[in-house]
């Protein structure tokens, strides 16, 4: 009898200890998924945060090449080349960032992680074709201050000039295209850790 009151004893001790065991464990689940959802919203909001600098910088062009490049004897043609440009950039901009919102972020995670999968291959894939528009835009950039000096000496430098300028605007907006691109990749590596 006292076996048997000693066993349920030490039965009954063994079932507290589990239970114990088992709300700790289910606390520190809610926990780890509290902070993956904090830092994946962080994530977000800093990947948009480029995004929306990405777009004050072609309202800033837009206005820029309505302001001042008409005034400086610049084709029409190269004015609405700029800005078309610009709304270009803006609507890609729109497009790859739409489904990164507060709403897709306290989703599933396997929509998320689609989110952010899709994000950073279109990101890649824009880096290609935005060299590329860049690179005749700026060709015709040239000509165009070239025809307005007609002073070659002046015109090199003004080249010159742009070509520094290029390179920071280059470095800065590479900078911004891998910071979306390392964001989303921690996203997407995170949430694969979870799931492990």
């Amino acid at each position: 009898m006292e076996n048997s009151e000693i066993n349920n004893s030490e039965l009954e001790t063994m079932r507290a200890q589990i239970a114990l065991l088992k709300d700790k464990l289910d606390k520190e689940t809610i926990v780890s998924e509290k902070l993956l959802r904090d830092t994946m919203r962080h994530k977000a909001r800093n990947i948009n945060n480029n995004a929306w600098i990405s777009v004050v910088a072609s309202i800033f062009v837009i206005f820029w090449a309505l302001a001042y490049l008409p005034s400086e004897g610049f084709s029409w043609w190269f004015i609405a080349a700029t800005i078309l440009m610009m709304l270009v950039c803006d609507f890609f901009t729109w497009k790859y960032h739409k489904d990164v919102n507060a709403k897709t972020m306290s989703g599933d995670l396997l929509t998320v992680a689609k989110v952010m999968k899709q994000l950073r291959d279109n990101y890649r894939k824009w880096l290609k074709y935005s060299i590329v528009m860049i690179v005749i835009w700026f060709i015709w950039l040239c000509i165009e201050f070239c025809m307005r000096y007609n002073d070659w000496k002046l015109s090199l430098f003004v080249i010159v000039i742009l070509l520094i300028s290029l390179a920071i605007g280059g470095f800065i907006g590479l900078k911004m295209h891998n910071s979306v691109i390392r964001n989303a990749e921690e996203i997407i590596s995170q949430i694969e850790e979870g799931e492990e």
